[in-house]
């Protein structure tokens, strides 16, 4: 059950781009999982869960398996797979060419835990073109959760106009 506040509210969200940024500790990784579990139960569901660096998304693993036990979600070597056929696959961004890994994937949604630290907007940008839909109940969508700091500190906040009155993001 999400937290009252930010993660109910980041949970509702119907944006294209979601940001839930914050201070470390506030849920943030826990309500992007829970944001993925809602298709677990679709045969098409494909979702692509992205960090700077791929070791680091074992505390993202270790929690998926813990969420997804009761929807059955297995985690097999990178990915966590669900009875359905569902599939969520976890990759990283460490260079330039990162993003190449998914090129021509479907990749309905799309999490990407610690934005900031994504040195580039362009890289971002790359990335976008694997979160697209050819499934009418699979409307594309991207989950981002950052901290403040980090070497793309300063793009994140520009996109996504966080001033003292944000746009998209929830703090």
């Amino acid at each position: 059950k999400p937290h009252e506040g930010p993660q109910t509210r980041v949970l509702q969200q119907t944006a294209y781009e979601i940001l839930y940024g914050g201070a470390r500790g506030g849920g943030k990784t826990d309500a992007g999982i829970a944001w993925l579990a809602r298709w677990a139960h679709l045969p098409e569901f494909r979702a692509l869960v992205i960090r700077k660096i791929a070791n680091d998304l074992r505390d993202w693993i270790d929690r998926a398996r813990k969420m997804y036990a009761e929807a059955r979600g297995e985690v097999v070597g990178t990915e966590v797979r669900f009875p359905s056929g569902a599939k969520i696959i976890t990759g990283h961004l460490k260079d330039d060419n990162a993003y190449t890994k998914y090129q021509g994937h479907e990749y309905q949604k799309l999490v990407i835990e610690e934005l900031n630290q994504i040195p580039t907007e362009q890289n971002y940008l790359m990335l976008l073109g694997s979160c697209r839909s050819t499934i009418p109940e699979l409307k594309p969508q991207v989950f981002c959760t950052a901290n403040p700091g980090g070497l793309g500190h300063e793009w994140v906040k520009r996109r996504f106009e966080i001033t003292g009155a944000p746009k998209q993001a929830i703090k």
